[in-house]
């Protein structure tokens, strides 16, 4: 897993095109990247209006993220202890 923090030049056209342009705008907000092997799982910025920078708001990707970074890890776990045991 890699997590990292980035500015908006940083970002991929594609993920440029996917950030909101709340707060202070999509270019000056930082962002969490978040990537596994290369695929890029999560990318959420802070640009968000205070009043909905709440987990239920702005902030419900997190729970996923948390989850989805789990569950790769859960699953690698189990893959590995496959292969032990079959070598």
């Amino acid at each position: 897993m890699k997590i990292e923090i980035v500015s908006y030049s940083d970002l991929t056209e594609e993920q440029k095109a996917k950030q909101p342009n709340n707060g202070h705008g999509k270019e000056d907000a930082s962002y969490v990247r978040i990537s596994h092997k290369g695929k890029v799982l999560f990318c959420e910025s802070d640009a968000m209006e205070p009043e909905d920078a709440i987990f239920c708001r702005d902030l419900n990707w997190i729970v996923d993220a948390l989850g989805d970074c789990y569950q790769v890890g859960y699953d690698e776990g189990y893959a590995q202890r496959d292969s032990e045991i079959e070598s």
